[in-house]
């Protein structure tokens, strides 16, 4: 008996697992660690520094509809190529920066490429290749990610504490070429330039008996018609509000290494908590969207963040606290990377969803990504963190309301369109 061969979306999940912990994982902690050493030896605010994160937000937003484009119409395995190259140039340059200001340089490098890479290309990719459980791929993918920034996070401040931060850049660089530039040339292709459908993907004729439940994808809107719906800028202002307040957690390292005074080895365990809590929160996330629903991937976030941020006040009695209160944190931080390409998937259906994404993220990018460094004026301004950390709660809360609302409009329009069917 012939032995089935392994469906090539297998392949491409592959790729981009390798993605997320090649140069992906490692430009998820090019900042974390690194921020107390560079700022004292450079001598600038931590929002200075931090702002290489704005620049690189901007950079990558304003690419995001040529990315989406692109990776539809060319060459998908060399357009993502070169664009991880690019990456690990940046990151590789920022071992040698003389002064803050060079950093965003790199951020612009970073930015550009990621748009090909990142936030963005990946959810397309996976759509692209999964007809079925998207939810539960795109969970497993960031998950692993996030693993891997896990490991890297507790890896850096080893690395910077024997070698210094400049020579950890480089190792840091070299590694995620390796990781991930063979695969992304040798495996990323479309679904046309391997010659077969993607998984899940009806195999049947077109006049075969339909199912009972019609997928979401069946509902597919036009981008002209998606964004003339009011539902769609609901949903939008909720991913622009898990945009910004997601990086509220980005700032935990920092939190317990300059206000509670902890070593950069105590920093770097802190950010292993917060990633082994979304490691678990892409699983969940994505796999409580495939079972449950949108609504319910929304209230997971909500109240995951709540109770994080609330515990993580405890720990200014005793600095050991904290490492449990971002692990909660960090159950509801996969909200901005799985929850909102869902969120907008279940809206606009899968037809034309890399475009009509390409343009949400853009502003999602460019506000949240954008203000990322305004988080650490918290501190610069007012010596602690807790102004930000009330400010998640709220933001996450706001958000998981305006998602609701969006997604019962939604199944109200698909309900709509089915009868008009009928």
């Amino acid at each position: 008996m012939e032995k089935k061969k392994m469906h090539y979306a297998w392949k491409i999940m592959a790729a981009c697992i390798l993605i997320k912990i090649g140069t992906g994982g490692f430009i998820g902690v090019a900042m974390g660690n690194f921020i107390t050493p560079i700022v004292r030896e450079l001598g600038c605010q931590v929002s200075q520094l931090t702002t290489y994160t704005s620049v690189n937000a901007i950079s990558m937003a304003l690419l995001y509809t040529t990315a989406a484009r692109w990776i539809n119409t060319k060459h998908i395995g060399r357009i993502m190529g070169f664009a991880s190259v690019a990456e690990v140039i940046g990151l590789a340059m920022m071992g040698m920066y003389r002064s803050v200001e060079m950093f965003y340089l790199s951020g612009a490098i970073i930015g550009i490429a990621q748009a090909f890479t990142g936030f963005v290309a990946l959810p397309i990719v996976i759509n692209m290749w999964f007809k079925k459980n998207t939810g539960t791929v795109l969970g497993a993918v960031v998950s692993i990610g996030s693993a891997a920034a896990m490991l890297y996070s507790l890896l850096s401040g080893q690395l910077i504490t024997h070698f210094g931060w400049r020579n950890t850049y480089f190792i840091m660089a070299a590694a995620s070429a390796v990781i991930t530039i063979p695969a992304v040339f040798l495996i990323i292709r479309r679904p046309e330039e391997v010659g077969c459908r993607p998984y899940g993907e009806a195999e049947t004729a077109p006049d075969a008996a339909p199912e009972t439940a019609l997928p979401a994808g069946e509902y597919n809107l036009t981008s002209k018609q998606a964004f003339r719906l009011p539902l769609l800028y609901i949903a939008w202002i909720a991913c622009v509000l898990y945009s910004y307040s997601c990086g509220v957690s980005g700032y935990t390292t920092t939190f317990s290494t300059m206000e509670l005074g902890q070593s950069t080895a105590f920093g770097s365990v802190v950010g292993v908590c917060a990633s082994l809590g979304g490691v678990l929160s892409s699983l969940i996330v994505g796999r409580i969207n495939d079972k449950f629903g949108v609504k319910m991937g929304l209230l997971w976030g909500t109240v995951t963040t709540a109770i994080g941020y609330m515990m993580i006040f405890l720990s200014y009695s005793n600095p050991f606290f904290v490492y449990p209160s971002v692990f909660v944190v960090g159950l509801g931080s996969c909200m901005y990377m799985v929850q909102c390409p869902l969120l907008a998937r279940n809206i606009v259906g899968s037809k034309h969803y890399s475009e009509i994404w390409a343009r949400m993220m853009m502003i999602n990018s460019l506000i949240g990504g954008g203000l990322y460094s305004t988080i650490g004026m918290f501190y610069d301004r007012t010596g602690t963190y807790r102004g930000a950390f009330i400010m998640a709660i709220c933001m996450y809360a706001a958000a998981g309301v305006l998602g609701t609302i969006s997604v019962n409009q939604s199944s109200r329009l698909h309900e709509q369109m089915g009868q008009a069917k009928a």
